[in-house]
């Protein structure tokens, strides 16, 4: 598939430097001269000399090498990114999405085995209200479905200083999120807090970035002081974030874009399986989400964001799928981090409601029409 094809084209450009991409790289050096192979990433933050190997951005491989061959090394984004070079004028042809299956199983089972490890430092993520501005058709967390339910400030308060007595050291980063967690009117009171209990932590405000541009000086001072950062999701909606992001950084302010959303936010379907019927296991090994996105609700760690945001899509559809006593460990209870760090690497019972291998990904983003569909 990928044999001599420097024959007809000046370079190999890997579009997508993470694991499947590196390993590609490697591959090709033994097959090409190292100097033919380029690689290049949307991702500012991929951009620049790693170990030695330079990662351009897309727009600058299309200028420099628009003749070449792009291969798009990613697991799940292949869609969106071929889409992305088309757009930018490379023609199909040029194009390859194909990639080795050895490699592609073995990342796979890669990620697997590390799902069932515990993990030394989490990141966790912290709704702090439920409900959404934009509304994105099937979000994982239920936002266009779920009631303006904001979190306590005090229970927020008592879980942070437990997170510092039980987890101390184990925890690199706290993500403030929703729904959309600039709609909560008490939002600097969380930064504080958190920045109180965790004053060596990364701590980031999930956004959709639509509401910045009304945020007072308050807001931008709270966030420069307290050190906390902006995560940012960029949507295809009418919001110059290219604007936001120069005076958030001229406010001293960290401005990260959401995994592949830099270059604008497709959708996932995640489907629900109402019988209950997944296996457990094959589940957990298989979702990106767990042992990934560790999720604090009300003094309970989950392994995951759907289990414990459910409860929207059950009020909402009259539905029971059930989120038991074991599906979250109590940090309050729990004796120790490594207690903590094992439980979220292990299946939980609501993950045989999730219907992991029915997953899809790239869709073009919409609002929700709050249709079941969306989620089953």
């Amino acid at each position: 598939m990928i044999h001599n094809i420097e024959d007809e084209y000046r370079k190999i450009i890997i579009f997508g430097y993470a694991a499947v991409g590196k390993k590609l790289y490697e591959r090709l050096k033994h097959e090409n001269a190292e100097d033919n192979i380029v690689f290049c990433d949307n991702s500012s933050t991929k951009q620049g000399e790693h170990d030695g190997i330079k990662v351009i951005s897309l727009q600058e491989a299309v200028a420099k090498y628009g003749k070449s061959k792009f291969i798009v090394a990613s697991l799940r984004h292949s869609k969106q990114m071929e889409q992305q070079l088309l757009d930018a004028g490379i023609p199909k042809e040029q194009i390859i999405t194909e990639l080795p299956g050895d490699i592609v199983g073995e990342e796979l089972a890669k990620e697997q085995k590390l799902r069932l490890v515990p993990l030394d430092s989490i990141h966790i993520e912290v709704n702090i209200n439920k409900d959404c501005n934009l509304k994105c058709k099937g979000c994982d967390h239920f936002a266009p479905i779920a009631e303006a339910d904001a979190l306590e400030l005090d229970v927020f308060e008592r879980d942070m200083k437990r997170l510092a007595d039980v987890m101390a050291g184990h925890i690199h980063r706290i993500i403030l999120l929703g729904g959309e967690p600039l709609l909560n009117k008490n939002l600097l009171e969380y930064v504080k807090i958190a920045r109180e209990y965790m004053p060596r932590t990364e701590i980031f405000i999930a956004t959709n970035g639509t509401l910045l541009g009304k945020m007072g000086e308050e807001f931008w001072c709270v966030l420069r002081s307290a050190t906390v950062g902006l995560m940012v999701t960029k949507y295809p909606v009418k919001l110059d974030y290219d604007g936001l992001k120069k005076f958030a950084e001229g406010n001293g302010i960290v401005w990260e874009y959401i995994g592949s959303s830099e270059s604008g936010r497709t959708l996932w379907h995640f489907p629900l399986d109402l019988s209950g019927s997944q296996d457990a296991m094959e589940s957990f090994i298989h979702c990106a989400n767990a042992n990934a996105c560790h999720t604090l609700e009300r003094g309970k760690l989950y392994t995951c964001s759907i289990a414990p945001n459910i409860e929207a899509f059950n009020n909402f559809y009259g539905k029971n799928l059930p989120l038991t006593v074991d599906d979250g460990i109590d940090i309050h209870m729990a004796h120790s981090a490594k207690e903590v760090l094992e439980f979220l690497a292990k299946p939980i019972n609501f993950c045989r409601y999730c219907n992991v291998k029915g997953r899809t990904y790239d869709h073009p983003w919409e609002i929700s029409k709050q249709d079941i569909k969306e989620w089953t």
